[in-house]
């Protein structure tokens, strides 16, 4: 899913990012029961489930950076700010605080 054309806020890319990384590396299978438990049929968000995948996308995002390569300019940038800006993301305060722009972003991505 390309995140850019949602236009995110500086302060919501580390959670999109990481649950867009997580999804991508989930099998079909699992993305779409992932996805089904979050989005219910008559497009009613669970915010504990959606709450659970923040966490677990934060999760797998810490573990994968500790291998991430340093880099130089703009990708050094935003390697930092990932990394200092993802220990505190808590998946329950961020769905209870959540853009429209991100609700969209999980309703498209179960599509």
């Amino acid at each position: 899913m390309n995140i850019e054309k949602y236009g995110f806020e500086r302060s919501d890319l580390v959670v999109v990012t990481a649950v867009n990384a997580y999804l991508k590396n989930l099998t079909p299978e699992a993305r779409t029961e992932t996805l089904s438990e979050i989005v219910k049929q008559d497009g009613v968000i669970d915010g504990p489930a959606l709450a659970a995948l923040i966490e677990n996308a934060k999760a797998a995002a810490m573990i994968s950076s500790e291998a991430w390569q340093p880099g130089e300019g703009e990708y050094q940038k935003a390697l930092s700010f990932i990394q200092e800006q993802l220990p505190a993301v808590d998946g329950k305060k961020y769905v209870a605080g959540m853009p429209k722009k991100f609700i969209q972003y999980i309703k498209d991505c179960a599509r």
